[in-house]
């Protein structure tokens, strides 16, 4: 939809004499369209812009969820303005995310019970759990809570013993103050997911480099591919909170990768088989970075606690 513009004789700013052509001065850069009218054509004006930016912000939204990497295509092809810009979606997105896991979906991100801290990190990482422990008695034999084995505490590594008592003193820290740690995390994730996203641009810039496309291309489709994930999250968390009785992450991950792989097939133009060979490789190598990450994140936020 055209805008419909009441265009000055002169340019108001630096008086350029304008052409019937001229939207913007060519001199100054300032647009040609006359603010100074009733507000009646400004209510007008204002609906008219906000009904049309409605129109291709869902004609976006009905594209990424049902023709996966069709709007990457079109973004790759130049053909961008039927459309919201990909991180600009992406911005929209993420913040009603964020939002949502920070309302709904927060609470198993921070466990505030010592005892269920050590329980869950003894199932996922025993060896980490191991080492934990190992700094919490070597933390209480230097209170004098061991007495007994005090002799052979004074023997050990004294540096290591003061690096491991800091790292448990945090780990009890983080855990202590809940809510705080799970604002930090949530905070800390985003920035993660942020930096995620160009590195898995990356990662399919190394498995299709035998295309020559530029990066930016690749880039595009992540960020529809990590929106797309976002809004699937989104939906979950919503179902969880309406039925509570109903586990959706295994639906997530299975959705995710068919939505992946059809989004790979559509933009890479390769066969099925193909598309699917090289999925394999593409997901676990982006599950491990993503792992990485987040792991990463986790503790970053510990020793920032």
């Amino acid at each position: 939809m055209a805008k419909k513009r009441r265009k000055f004789v002169q340019c108001p700013n630096c008086g350029y004499t304008f052409e019937e052509v001229n939207n913007y001065c060519p001199n100054c850069g300032q647009e040609n369209h006359d603010l100074n009218v009733p507000v009646k054509h400004l209510v007008e004006e204002f609906f008219e812009s906000t009904l049309h930016y409605d129109t291709k912000f869902w004609l976006t939204f009905k594209y990424l969820i049902t023709r996966p990497g069709y709007l990457t295509e079109k973004f790759n092809l130049g053909k961008r303005v039927s459309y919201v810009p990909p991180f600009r979606l992406y911005v929209f997105v993420s913040i009603f995310f964020f939002t949502a896991v920070a309302l709904f979906a927060s609470d198993g991100l921070v466990i505030s019970d010592a005892q269920s801290a050590k329980n869950q990190l003894e199932a996922t990482n025993p060896e980490a759990a191991a080492q934990i422990l190992q700094a919490d008695s070597l933390a209480r034999a230097k209170a004098g809570l061991l007495a007994n084995d005090t002799s052979s505490f004074i023997a050990g590594d004294t540096s290591s013993v003061i690096i491991n008592e800091e790292v448990d003193n945090k780990f009890r820290n983080f855990l202590k103050n809940e809510e705080q740690s799970r604002q930090k995390l949530l905070k800390n994730i985003s920035f993660m997911m942020f930096v995620l996203m160009p590195f898995f641009g990356f990662i399919l810039y190394l498995f299709y480099r035998s295309q020559r496309r530029n990066y930016v291309e690749h880039l595009m489709f992540s960020v529809h591919f990590h929106t797309f994930v976002f809004l699937l999250i989104m939906f979950a968390i919503l179902v969880e909170v309406i039925f509570s009785n109903i586990d959706t992450n295994g639906w997530v991950f299975l959705i995710s990768m068919a939505y992946l792989f059809f989004a790979l097939r559509y933009v890479y133009k390769e066969s099925y088989l193909r598309t699917a060979l090289k999925l394999l490789p593409i997901g676990l190598t982006y599950l491990v970075s993503l792992a990485t990450l987040f792991l990463a994140t986790v503790g970053i936020s510990v020793l920032l606690s």
